[in-house]
């Protein structure tokens, strides 16, 4: 199915009552159907995104009907808005096939491409039903390839992940989870078993090698996310070792 076909099929119903004289049953579970106009226009629906309209009340009035079916203006934008619904579940799932989005990053590009907001409402809310797109999930990988390259404490990664549409609730839940070794998911969150306090280990190093010392180099630690006390015993510690 081409999404963008879809999209316009149904954007050339929009705005006007419509006349439909087909249906085609697309999938095992009959909920995808093949909706066919009488001026031509086809598009695809899936029948868990009406909300006002029966999909047996469509099947039923195309079957009796000779010169097809008309549907009043709320009846139409309801089916209408199912074509976008379906439309804008097939970009999404597009995206999430080539890695993990979160809902709010994946609303953004949804709307970039001209889907209108209540559309991406039903497909993300049917995606996350799935466990298709999950925050939490998100969340977790983000950590993961993050801090393989950049040594940031808990604070700088609370505000990066809310900076990303993440709540408060999932972040502190993630960057906790991450950070620790007792957890039942830790072998998977955090396979390195590192804590905070060896990420600034980590932190102070990348300083060293850019030359920082002195209070810049407290400065590079604590504007990193880690708390001062940490900061200033990681310091500390290297100048006792000296």
């Amino acid at each position: 199915m081409q999404p963008d076909f879809v999209c316009s099929a149904a954007d050339d119903c929009k705005d006007r009552k419509l006349a439909l004289c087909k249906y085609e049953i697309q999938s095992s579970s009959e909920e995808i159907i093949k909706i066919t106009s009488l001026d031509g226009a086809v598009f695809f629906i899936r029948s868990s995104y009406l909300q006002n309209t029966k999909i047996e009340d469509i099947k039923s009035r195309i079957d009796e009907s000779f010169f097809g079916a008309v549907f009043s203006i709320d009846e139409s934008e309801d089916i209408i808005r199912a074509g976008f619904a379906f439309c804008a579940e097939q970009k999404a799932a597009e995206y999430l096939s080539i890695c993990e989005q979160c809902r709010f990053k994946l609303t953004q590009k949804l709307i970039h491409k001209g889907f209108e907001k209540d559309a991406i409402k039903l497909a993300l809310d049917r995606l996350e039903s799935k466990n298709y797109l999950n925050d939490s999930r998100f969340a977790s990988a983000w950590l993961r390839g993050h801090c393989m390259t950049k040594f940031h404490g808990k604070k700088r990664l609370l505000l990066e992940l809310m900076s990303r549409g993440i709540s408060k609730e999932i972040a502190y839940s993630s960057v906790n989870e991450f950070f620790s070794t007792d957890s039942e998911y830790s072998s998977i969150t955090n396979p390195n078993g590192i804590t905070e306090e060896q990420m600034c280990e980590k932190a102070y190093e990348k300083a060293i090698r850019h030359k920082k010392s002195g209070d810049k180099l407290l400065k590079y630690l604590v504007d990193s996310g880690f708390p001062y006390k940490i900061a200033f015993s990681t310091i500390k510690n290297h100048k006792n070792d000296d």
